[in-house]
């Protein structure tokens, strides 16, 4: 069977309309969680791809894990660049690395923690987007001599948590790790 799809026209701007982007390799705001714990490279925000799309390149310090939690609006998916994570995905675990793929979809309880001695790195996709605003609104700018900025308290915690309502963000934190 061949079905017949109708072409567009050579005028029509399906074929010259360049509304595509590159983000190259040190491009985008780089933002310091907890200390310096997570380091996030924001490579795409939904006002790029109207909406559609968010996409971190995250930087995890050994043995780091973040609060367990829950979208109300996203999905969020995980590809392991380097290192070994383990994944909370709802009541389970799942381990990943290097090349591996982790499908979070939206209203599921989950996190993450690099379980090596070395900084691993996650690509970190939002649909639709907007967690990764989350970076640019709370972390912090890396300071030019290199020093870390110091470890979030439980009342900056607490108060990131109270303005979590336009993420639509539930932390559900709990004994995880195994």
């Amino acid at each position: 069977m061949n079905p017949q799809v109708p072409i567009p026209g050579p005028d029509d701007p399906i074929w010259t309309a360049a509304r595509g982007f590159v983000v190259r390799r040190k491009e985008g705001p780089l933002k310091l969680l907890n200390g310096g714990q997570e380091q996030g490279r924001v490579k795409v925000t939904g006002d790029r791809t109207d909406g559609r799309l968010g996409l971190l390149e995250l930087y995890v310090a050994p043995g780091f894990g973040n609060i367990a939690h829950a979208h109300g609006d996203e999905d969020e998916a995980f590809y392991v660049e380097s290192g070994e994570f383990r994944f909370v995905n709802g009541s389970t675990q799942v381990d990943a690395g290097p090349g591996d793929f982790v499908y979070i979809p939206r209203g599921t309880r989950h996190a993450f923690k690099n379980m090596t001695d070395d900084t691993g790195t996650l690509l970190v996709f939002y649909t639709p987007a907007g967690p990764e605003q989350f970076f640019l609104d709370y972390g912090d700018d890396p300071d030019p001599t290199g020093a870390m900025p110091p470890a979030w308290t439980p009342e900056r915690i607490a108060a990131i948590v109270a303005e979590q309502d336009p993420h639509k963000v539930i932390p559900l934190p709990g004994p995880d790790w195994d």
